[in-house]
């Protein structure tokens, strides 16, 4: 009697079924880590004819929009500049397993000290639709805002039908304060 190197039957009818079985029920891995960065810093903004020093994030009022797809882990570098404490909240975001990135001043993080920088780091998990990401902290939630997108996983169809533009509109205000004496 030999020795015989070929895998037996069994074997062979197990290896076709672990890959049929695998290649039918696994979700290709689409998601990606994006990248970005927000330098929160002061600024010349020139609204209707008026001209007002003001905090920025990346020299933009309201601030630059971040896009992700569900699924997506999003790392975002936030640089301050200024001498105020910050802190960014994602708002409508479920921060599962990373409630240290969910932003509030003094209640999940230490706020971001001048000249410091803070990564958040969190996954967007059973989410779609349009957001959006402001500062937890003081007066500074008047300024520095943005929109947050997101969009659905590659090959998952939209919840309506696809609209031929998406636009995404921020509301938001200035602070003007006034002292009278």
């Amino acid at each position: 009697m030999g020795i015989s190197f070929l895998p037996s039957p069994t074997f062979l009818g197990f290896l076709l079924f672990s890959f049929v079985t695998l290649s039918l029920h696994l979700e290709p891995a689409l998601a990606i880590t994006r990248h970005y960065r927000l330098d929160v810093m002061l600024q010349n903004v020139t609204r209707l004819c008026h001209t007002k020093n003001m905090v920025t994030v990346n020299g933009k009022f309201p601030g630059p929009r971040i896009v992700a797809r569900e699924g997506d882990r999003l790392l975002i570098q936030v640089v301050n500049h200024v001498q105020n404490n910050i802190s960014i909240h994602w708002h409508g975001i479920r921060q599962l397993r990373s409630g240290w990135a969910d932003g509030p001043a003094y209640i999940t993080q230490c706020p971001i000290q001048t000249g410091q920088s803070y990564v958040y780091n969190y996954t967007i998990v059973g989410q779609r639709g349009t957001l959006w990401w402001h500062a937890h902290i003081s007066w500074l939630r008047s300024t520095l805002y943005g929109p947050l997108i997101i969009l659905p996983k590659l090959g998952t169809p939209y919840p309506f039908v696809k609209p031929y533009k998406e636009v995404p509109i921020i509301f938001g205000t200035e602070l003007y304060t006034q002292i009278y004496f």
